[in-house]
């Protein structure tokens, strides 16, 4: 195999041995929860979804994590490792992903406390009688017998693996595990032989990764998933504590590498945070274990370019690293390295968008960058076709929306031209990109605009075109997205006087020179209401968020940012009043009322007011257009303003039908 353009990526593409295999290279696509079962069992549509990271050069993929014993089911869609059924899955798979020369494990688990008995109507089991901290269940604690039958489901589970076709498996003591639940004295609080010293902890561990190689072989990959930090000092897994379980384990003779993950019960969010945590934030934890071990370790955490990857590598912190959200993202991210084409790989904005799917909805994993993640096997993500027929398509509108309808319009040979009123691409993304720690939000619309130039597309900004103009154009279709407007607050009276501005005004500066105290009217719960905190008090001003919610930013668990938002709001001094309805907004003052007593509050001495309300579709042009007579198609927030990932879909969906 031929080595990459750039000297820099070389030793990502350097083949690693795992025991008896080797994989071609050192991506590793990890496990996670996708939500593609189907009877709880793997489906066609997980084997194009990792058949694609195959055959887009990933050197080695975790399946979804598949659970060992009917005692865990901790999700409605997850895969039944226990099931015999399992076995004609994993083939499926196996032989989608050999075809592209990739090696495959199953991840096998158990989540222990941190399951739901929602779907298995049975207690949750634990080593001890902790309550699960989200759910505040109090699981059974284990007897003997329980614990002989995990151990018993590990193997089972493993032989099934194998039986499909699988290189090996990797066995989950990560921080959603049974396995950490043993290891960990925050979870671990028995009086028996599974407690006490270190040695007494590591007993669970052994006995399944022995049951596990016995019952395997010493042909096939067996690795760990192991914790490198719990984040919780007072009792947890600390790294030195995880560097000494992993000599621990690794002296029994029984792994092949050992992939390194961090988080707790308490810190789940730090498994798979958003962005607000640097990329790489964890990967001193790969190294730390690799300098305490002989075996292949694995880095993870939010590592999602490639230089950085490669870094790691050459200066001996890992052997392997794992860029799950970077090849959800761009499935082909390793075959373009190789190939120099390194301007062409779709950015993982780390935004959690669509990929953090253990929600009450049930969504399929997907991406906001990327909408053909997860859906693979769709026949509208087939390969574009050229038209039949090529037109000459006007987009009005360069925000994401816009940009994906003239990438892909573009790539379908129509001769494309781009309007845009603003003189600079991208639309409502850059004004959220401005805001503190969200910059990465603005590579989605940074990689657009460098496909759809390298495309020859005519772009015309700071040109704001009216139905009239578009017809003069005499365009064969239109796509119209213009994007969405600012929306106002129903319900409350405002004064003529009263100093309100919408987020889009915020983040444009259109705000008094002078600092002073705002107040922000937040009827979102998202984090366009924290951005805009973040960036007044960056600017001097004291805010305080209120809103008629329970508490400020429900919506930001979706994303798993709500901990650390909380985190960052308390450093920078900025106020809650939650279970506030607004009435009123004079010059000076806003006037409410508590939410449940009705008791009037008045907030005064204030110098502005943002209200953050749902913005609203801008659709003066599409209408117009329509009634004119010309084809006209319309995407992103001028149909309805929601996330980013809809706005790139359907642009996406008008670039492919127009």
């Amino acid at each position: 195999m031929n080595p990459p353009s750039d000297a820099r990526f070389e030793p990502l593409f350097a083949p690693l041995t795992l025991g008896g295999k080797t994989a071609s290279n050192r991506f590793v696509f990890a496990a996670h929860q996708t939500n593609f079962a189907t009877h709880n069992r793997l489906t066609e549509r997980h084997t194009a979804y990792y058949e694609a990271r195959a055959a887009g050069g990933t050197g080695l993929i975790v399946l979804e994590g598949s659970v060992v014993h009917p005692s865990d089911w901790p999700y409605e869609y997850a895969v039944f490792g226990y099931d015999a059924a399992i076995v004609e899955g994993y083939r499926q798979v196996a032989g989608a992903v050999h075809r592209h020369g990739a090696l495959l494990l199953a991840h096998l688990t158990h989540s222990g406390m941190q399951g739901s008995s929602h779907y298995s109507q049975l207690p949750l089991w634990a080593p001890s009688p902790v309550p699960e901290v989200n759910s505040r269940e109090l699981p059974q604690a284990m007897d003997l017998e329980d614990i002989a039958a995990v151990i018993e489901g590990f193997r089972q589970a493993a032989r099934y693996a194998v039986d499909g076709g699988l290189d090996g498996i990797e066995i989950n003591a990560g921080q959603d595990s049974l396995i950490r639940q043993f290891l960990s004295p925050l979870t671990n609080q028995r009086g028996d032989d599974y407690n006490g010293s270190l040695d007494h902890r590591l007993r669970f561990a052994r006995q399944v990764i022995a049951v596990v190689r016995d019952e395997v072989g010493r042909n096939a990959i067996v690795g760990l998933r192991l914790v490198g930090d719990e984040y919780a000092p007072w009792a947890g897994i600390k790294p030195e504590d995880a560097a000494e379980i992993a000599q621990c384990l690794v002296a029994d003779g029984l792994l092949d590498f050992i992939s390194v993950t961090s988080g707790s019960i308490y810190t789940g969010h730090l498994t798979r945070p958003g962005l607000f945590q640097p990329p790489g934030f964890a990967a001193h934890l790969a190294a730390g274990i690799k300098a305490a071990v002989a075996l292949p370790v694995f880095a993870q955490g939010s590592i999602v370019d490639p230089e950085m990857a490669a870094t790691l590598l050459v200066e001996g912190k890992a052997d392997a690293v794992e860029m799950t959200r970077a090849l959800i993202a761009d499935p082909e991210l390793p075959a373009k390295l190789r190939q120099g084409r390194i301007s062409g790989i779709r950015p993982c904005l780390l935004a959690n968008q669509d990929n953090i799917i253990g929600l009450v909805q049930n969504p399929r994993l997907s991406c906001a960058n990327n909408p053909s993640a997860g859906y693979e096997q769709e026949a509208e993500f087939a390969p574009l076709k050229p038209a039949r027929v090529p037109h000459r398509v006007l987009i009005i509108g360069g925000g994401p929306a816009g940009l994906e309808a003239a990438r892909v319009a573009a790539l379908r040979g129509h001769r494309v031209i781009l309007y845009e009123r603003h003189a600079q691409l991208g639309g409502a993304i850059r004004l959220a990109a401005a805001a503190p720690g969200r910059e990465r939000l603005a590579l989605a619309v940074d990689w657009l605009e460098r496909q759809v130039r390298q495309l020859d597309v005519a772009i015309h900004s700071g040109v704001e075109m009216t139905a009239e103009q578009v017809s003069q154009e005499m365009p064969d279709a239109v796509i119209v997205a213009v994007g969405g407007m600012p929306g106002r607050h129903a319900g409350i009276r405002c004064h003529p006087s009263a100093p309100v501005v919408n987020p889009r005004q915020v983040m444009r500066g259109e705000i008094p020179a002078v600092p002073g105290r705002a107040v922000i009217l937040d009827t979102l719960g998202d984090p366009v209401g924290m951005a805009v905190a973040e960036w007044l008090v960056e600017r001097g001003w004291q805010v305080e968020i209120v809103t008629s919610d329970m508490f400020i930013g429900q919506r930001l668990t979706a994303s798993l940012e709500l901990t650390a938002w909380n985190q960052r709001a308390a450093v920078r001094g900025i106020k809650f009043r939650p279970q506030f309805d607004a009435l009123e907004i004079t010059a000076h003052s806003v006037i409410g009322a508590d939410h449940f007593d009705h008791q009037e509050i008045r907030l005064d001495a204030i110098d502005l007011v943002v209200d953050v309300s749902p913005e609203l579709p801008d659709e003066t042009l599409y209408f117009a257009l329509k009634k004119s007579g010309v084809r006209v198609l319309r995407a992103g927030d001028c149909v309805a303003p929601r996330y980013l990932s809809h706005a790139i879909l359907e642009g996406y969906r008008a670039g492919r039908e127009v």
